[in-house]
Parts: C-alpha cells; structure tokens; sequence
C-alpha cells in the first residue's frame, strides 16, 4: 500500500481483534494490527492513533461495540454477525446499512453541500477527526475519574474547590476553600457565587463508591437552611440513585448533582488535573484569497 491507509482501511483489522467475543482493551489494538496487519508501517504513530480512535467511534455509533468500562470493548451480536459474512474490507456504506449509525452520520453531513458521508470518508474528514476526539475525551474521563478515586479524600475536597474556582465561582486567594471534614455538619464547605459574595453556594464532596441516596441529599438540603444559602452542589465521585435525583427535582431549593463521570467531563472542560498535548487546526481554503485583483 503505497498511500497511507485511510479510516475505511482501518475498519475490519480492528474489528478483527474482537472477533473472540472477548472484553478488549484499547491499548491492545496497536499491537494487534502490527502483528497482523501492514497498516502501521505506511503510516504515523500519530495518524494511526487519529484512525482507530475514528473507527472505534464509529464502531460504538453503529453497535457494532460496545464500551463496558474504562477503554474496554467488547463486539456485539451485530459485529460478529458483521464478521461472519466474510466481508473483504468493511466500509461506511456497510455501516450505514444499520440506523443507528446512518442517523448519525447524515446529522454530520447534513450542512455539508456536495460531499456525501461515503466519499469523506476516503480520507480524513473532519467528521472523523471529530469522532476520534470524543472517543479520546471518553478514554480520557474514565483516565481521570479512576485518578480522582485513588486519591485521599483531602485531596478530593481540594480538586473540588480548584474546580469550582476555574468555573468562575469564588476568589482563589479569599474564602473559595472547604471546611474541615470531621465537623462539616452536613456540608463540606461554602463558596461564594461571585467575587463580591453576593451570594453563596454549599458544598458536598463525597469520594464513595457507592451511590449517593436520598437521605444524603435532604441532610445537605438541611445544611442549606442552617446557612441561609439558597443554593448548593453535590459532587461525589460515584453517582445517585434515582430517587435522589426526583427529590432535587421537587424541592424549592436549586441543587446540582455531579457525578463522577460528569466531574471528570467538568475537570476536562476547564483544564483541572489535566494538560493540552496537542492542538490540531481544521482548515479550509480561503475563496475570499483568490478573487483579490
């Protein structure tokens, strides 16, 4: 293969890998087309990462995988069923065969004049890259979420504030700290909403694993009318049970449930515990250049 090897070409050695009807790592699939396959040696480590990323995403859009936990995948009926018809190269258009995948795919093409999905594909659309990107934000989360567990509750009720504060709540250098945990009396700590302290915010850290029940959601809400404060956020690094969520549904007072997964979502969108590695430039060409006389 003389060109490098577009997002199609990646499509059946990878799902190749998971044809055991085995849980599979994503960290397993370089090794595998490099065992198998002469993807990777015409083309980058860079490129090649952007591609199974695109396929993986693909892959999840169509239900062909799975994602059953922190970079674990796992083919489903449909994948294998794919794989049983002996397919020489698996394509977009086959994918598209499958509603799930078709409905997503023409929602990103559908402002795109003159390209269809199929011929984007023949290189690296900016659909893919896209694709790529929030699978990585995925990998990415799960990454971050599992750091933030392994923590010391200290730690976590820090994160919590140095969260908080980059989202645009409190002053860093005044009163945008926790208190200490043996007598937080319902609470963890109390924020201001602004840096003039208009107003105020209580704070629950709870770093568990198990989910988080009504019962501690009306504790907080009492802690809430001790303090004269209208508003609160829970954050706990697990999630709640439904009947938590129906109480804060129904209650005069506004509180924020996070949980762990949309924490660590939350830790990556205002750049908390995380770093920017890279940064790509999605371009287009300039008409407005070339009619200048």
């Amino acid at each position: 293969m003389s060109e490098a090897p577009n997002l199609q070409d990646y499509m059946l050695p990878v799902l190749k890998l998971f044809e055991d009807g085995e849980e599979h790592l994503y960290k397993e699939i370089p090794a595998h087309l490099e065992a198998g396959f002469t993807l990777l040696q015409t083309d980058t480590p860079k490129r090649a990462r952007i591609m199974i990323n695109g396929v993986i995403g693909y892959f999840v859009k169509a239900l062909v995988l799975e994602k059953t936990g922190n970079q674990r995948f796992k083919i489903t009926t449909r994948g294998l069923s794919l794989l049983k018809s002996k397919p020489e190269r698996i394509t977009v258009k086959e994918l598209k065969q499958f509603k799930e995948f078709d409905e997503f795919i023409q929602s990103r093409y559908k402002k795109v004049d003159k390209v269809t999905p199929d011929e984007a594909a023949g290189s690296i659309p900016e659909d893919a890259i896209d694709s790529a990107y929030q699978t990585h934000k995925e990998n990415l989360a799960d990454e971050l979420l599992d750091k933030v567990k392994q923590g010391t509750w200290q730690f976590f009720e820090m994160l919590v504030k140095d969260l908080l504060v980059a989202m645009g709540y409190g002053d860093p250098h005044d009163e945008g700290h926790l208190t200490q945990r043996p007598a937080d009396g319902g609470i963890d700590g109390i924020i201001k909403e602004d840096k003039l302290g208009l107003d105020i915010i209580c704070i629950q850290a709870k770093k568990w694993d198990n989910p988080v029940g009504r019962p501690e959601i009306q504790k907080f809400t009492g802690s809430l009318e001790s303090n004269h404060a209208r508003k609160g956020v829970f954050i706990t690094t697990s999630n709640f049970t439904g009947e938590a969520k129906e109480y804060v549904r129904a209650i005069e007072k506004k509180i924020i449930l996070i949980d762990g997964r949309r924490l660590s979502e939350l830790m990556i969108d205002y750049d908390v515990g995380v770093g920017t590695l890279k940064t790509y430039k999605v371009k287009q060409v300039d008409n407005d250049y070339f009619t200048i006389v």
